[in-house]
């Protein structure tokens, strides 16, 4: 006989070891097996204030509610109860039979516990709103490069799934700034940035140890690519999994609260890249009902769809017009604003909160849709009836009229130029007006532009592996740059709100789609390239007018002219005005006409030169990439070395300037300096690669060799600024 069978009957509910044991002769063969026998759930109503997710009643004591409609049983495993399986672990089920809760008492003051949901004898899910996830797979890596200190190894062998965390008496965060200063939605420069890959050692710390470099450059928005847990470590963010956590890899989460607190303290706010639309299968929600361990979820599940409703779509689609979903959702929103104080969303995949089901049809998806139209307002007034301030960005890319009326509504739009401008900058032409957002005929400036962003390819690695050889070879580094200021000009120049993706600043140019989601290096070695940082000095000093005048921002008039090569901007706001002519050909423009509002004397911003213009207007020769940006009042010189011709005449004399020299270049110790022939009273700078006057002074002349000591320098680039009130003189020097 190869089984014997045996039927155990039990007559109560409880925990049962079973050994069977069989002998032949001398031989001896054992079998151990516990089973666990469960009466039905005992029915309760959730005690008066109790939320779904973890309640801390005390130092000692938790309430714990799971919303799981219809499910049979739950008991709560964890580190108190060594991960059995015992009655008086059981949860409590509402007589409606939507939730089950459990009241545990006796912790340890502050103590970390894991723990579990176990669901109807089989499903092993963590908290889905828990803090704080323990993983099975990914947070050993964490603990042996020490990312989070103290972090609790998983408790292998005793169960398996990712589970949650615990702890009463945790020391909340003490917040510092909470008076700051917010910019208007349309006076908003974002800066994009991926916690992984802007600093080399990937953490919160990180980014909060380089605050100080993006307020230099002018930014006065923050936007986080998803941070929320997700899974493995090295993700861009958009594979969530539990929607309450912060993701460990960056670090603990009051270190993500000091960045955000340090943020504010420089008058920067902080928006989270918020991902909705769908969840991947880790997330208990899907988990509770779906095929296998992290299928896809089945018809009955509450919060999701079994097939996604839209194209483009990853992980597992939310059902958006579930009350299930809603509740999550506004949950969601509130807390991440309230308990990390962010001061926004840009929400990913914004046109998929629709359960119009347009399949793989583009076309169809993207046309004005009603029910989302109402998701979206919806969402919109429950944020906004706590949160008034709250930027609220959507990734849309819908029917122009769908987005008129949710702009109108007070909602915020990506708008994606990537193409024009990628296209540009290998030296086509486009009109690319459609950035700004009167021309798509709304009553608010709540469109988000940008050249760049995580998803899309780079204008520099555009023109330095496409760009037009001939005339001018845009490959090259310095005529690359010259074409990427163009750019950026102009897109500045536009009114309205503006993105930047992390790098775009000194023309980061490696390719996105070689390894698309893969890590990327920093590059921060770029700053130490002269070219690269005159697009850099470009960028300050764009964002510099924008955040000093609404002229950039919403004007009260603004011409826009993009047709041709020759394109302009001419706008106004109260008194002050701007003309803004740029040639995004490829060849010379000899007799190019520049049209000015007004005449009388005319200022280049970028020169401090001043022109009279009589006529209405004045002939100019543009090399291609050449920009001319005029205002009617003189405006503070940008800082650092932006424009590749460096010499600048302020009347018609000119002096020769064939005798400035300096050397020896590199110097380690001292530079000398010879004088152009003329040069007889005069002021003189050293300023590093950002602008930053490192010495000024000034002479009389008494010979034609000026010496200056550089040894306490830091090795790197250096620029020497020589002025006599009638020519400024520069020329680039290296400290070894």
């Amino acid at each position: 006989m190869d089984e014997l069978e045996y039927t155990f009957l039990a007559t109560e509910e409880g925990t049962f070891n079973i050994l069977a044991k069989a002998t032949a002769g001398e031989e001896e063969s054992t079998a151990e097996l516990t089973i666990n026998v469960v009466d039905q759930s005992p029915q309760a109503p959730i005690p008066s204030g109790a939320i779904k997710g973890i309640n801390y009643i005390s130092d000692t004591e938790v309430i714990l509610v799971l919303e799981a409609p219809f499910k049979k049983n739950v008991f709560v495993i964890g580190d108190f109860n060594d991960w059995q399986i015992r009655p008086e672990y059981q949860m409590f089920q509402t007589p409606d039979k939507e939730k089950f809760w459990l009241r545990l008492t006796n912790l340890e003051v502050g103590k970390e516990y894991i723990f579990q949901y176990l669901v109807d004898g089989s499903i092993r899910i963590g908290d889905p709103y828990a803090e704080k996830v323990s993983d099975p797979f990914h947070d050993q890596e964490i603990i042996d490069q020490n990312r989070y200190p103290g972090l609790l190894p998983y408790p292998q062998g005793k169960t398996e799934f990712q589970a949650s965390y615990l702890q009463t008496a945790q020391q909340p965060y003490e917040w510092k700034y909470l008076d700051y200063n917010k910019p208007k939605p349309e006076e908003l420069v974002v800066y994009e940035l991926l916690v992984r890959d802007f600093d080399d050692k990937r953490t919160y710390k990180a980014v909060t140890e380089r605050l100080d470099y993006l307020k230099d450059l002018g930014i006065n928005a923050i936007e986080l690519m998803p941070i929320k847990e997700f899974e493995g470590n090295l993700s861009w963010g958009y594979n969530p999994s539990f929607f309450f956590a912060a993701d460990k890899f960056y670090g603990p989460k009051n270190d993500l609260k000091e960045l955000i607190d340090e943020a504010h303290k420089r008058d920067m706010v902080v928006i989270l890249d918020m991902v909705l639309n769908h969840a991947f299968g880790q997330n208990p929600m899907v988990r509770l009902y779906n095929d296998g361990d992290y299928g896809a979820p089945t018809e009955d599940n509450p919060w999701f769809n079994r097939v996604a409703r839209h194209p483009f779509n990853v992980g597992y689609d939310f059902n958006h017009e579930s009350e299930y979903t809603k509740a999550f959702v506004d949950t969601v929103n509130h807390y991440w604003l309230s308990e990390y104080k962010f001061d926004g969303y840009r929400f990913d995949l914004s046109k998929g909160f629709t359960q119009v089901n347009s399949g793989d049809n583009v076309s169809f998806w993207s046309q004005r849709d009603e029910s989302r139209i109402a998701i979206w307002k919806n969402i919109y007034d429950n944020i906004k009836k706590d949160f008034p301030d709250a930027y609220l960005i959507l990734e849309h890319f819908a029917d122009n009229s769908e987005e008129t009326e949710l702009a109108n509504y007070g909602l915020m739009f990506w708008g994606n130029m990537n193409g024009d401008f990628r296209a540009m900058a290998k030296g086509e032409n486009r009109n690319f007006d459609w950035g700004y957002y009167k021309r798509r005929g709304w009553n608010q400036s709540n469109l988000v532009t940008y050249m760049e962003s995580h998803d899309e390819e780079r204008t520099m690695w555009e023109s330095l592996t496409f760009g037009q050889t001939s005339p001018v070879n845009i490959r090259q580094l310095k005529n690359a740059v010259n074409r990427n200021q163009l750019l950026a000009t102009f897109f500045f120049a536009i009114p309205g709100p503006k993105m930047l993706w992390q790098f775009e600043e000194f023309g980061y140019d490696l390719e996105l789609n070689n390894d698309r989601l893969g890590i990327k290096p920093t590059r921060w070695n770029y700053l130490d390239n002269e070219d690269r940082v005159r697009l850099y000095n470009l960028y300050r000093a764009m964002i510099k007018l924008k955040n000093e005048y609404n002229l950039f921002n919403d004007p009260d008039d603004a011409a826009l002219s993009f047709n041709n090569a020759l394109k302009s901007i001419v706008s106004k706001d109260g008194n002050l005005e701007m003309v803004l002519y740029g040639n995004f050909g490829n060849t010379t423009i000899n007799n190019a006409t520049i049209t000015f509002p007004s005449n009388g004397t005319w200022y280049n911003y970028f020169t401090g030169d001043e022109i009279t213009v009589s006529g209405s207007e004045i002939t100019a020769r543009l090399r291609p990439s050449q920009f001319l940006l005029f205002t009617n009042e003189k405006l503070s010189l940008p800082e650092g070395e932006i424009l590749e011709e460096v010499i600048t005449s302020i009347d018609n004399e000119r002096i020769d300037s064939g005798a400035f020299k300096i050397y020896p270049n590199p110097s380690d110790d001292k530079i000398n300096v010879s004088l152009p022939r003329g040069f007889n009273q005069f002021q003189y700078k050293i300023l590093d690669v950002t602008g930053k006057v490192l010495v000024e002074g000034g002479s009389t002349a008494v010979s034609d060799i000026l010496e200056l000591e550089i040894r306490d320098f830091k090795a790197g680039l250096y620029i020497f600024d020589l002025n006599d009130n009638r020519q400024v003189l520069r020329k680039r020097f290296i400290k070894k």
